[in-house]
């Protein structure tokens, strides 16, 4: 009797630990995990491509993706509920910048005002401002303070 209640609170101590677990974590722009039950879960889902699970670290075939449907679609939901916020705040942060950049160019005087402002693009090979090329040292200020890779560019048309 004693080991039977000993077991049946243990199992508790072990459900309580394992719904703990229960925490979806993004681990990548395509890539989610999942524990639930003793069982780990990651899903990678990219673009139009079938999704691709791995439980305890195997891979499912794809023949046998039916079977873990429900577990893919809330996977799924989660990962693009952190996709959607992580663009938001990427967005934010862009139009920061975009902001900073602009009022850089007025207070820089390479323009007379923020309403004589038409277009700027600045990336990692040039800086145009209302359609003409910067000089290379305004150029590499701009550049050296905004442009934090190869491909990042900003972009404004008024």
């Amino acid at each position: 009797m004693n080991k039977i209640i000993l077991l049946v609170l243990l199992a508790g101590c072990f459900s309580g630990y394992a719904q703990a677990q229960n925490v979806a974590t993004v681990t990548g722009p395509g890539a989610i995990k999942w524990a639930d039950k003793g069982a780990t879960y990651m899903l990678i889902s990219i673009g139009d491509k079938l999704p691709r699970l791995f439980v305890n670290d195997k891979e499912i075939p794809q023949a046998q993706l039916d079977s873990y449907s429900k577990v893919i679609e809330k996977l799924q939901q989660q990962l693009w509920a952190q996709q959607k916020q992580d663009a938001q705040i990427a967005d934010s942060e862009n139009q920061h910048c975009l902001n900073n950049i602009a009022g850089e160019i007025v207070s820089e005087k390479i323009i007379a005002s923020a309403g004589a402002l038409l277009s700027f693009r600045l990336d990692a090979h040039s800086f145009m401002v209302n359609g003409k090329q910067q000089p290379f040292t305004i150029y590499t200020r701009f550049k050296n303070k905004f442009i934090t890779s190869i491909d990042k560019i900003y972009q404004f048309n008024n």
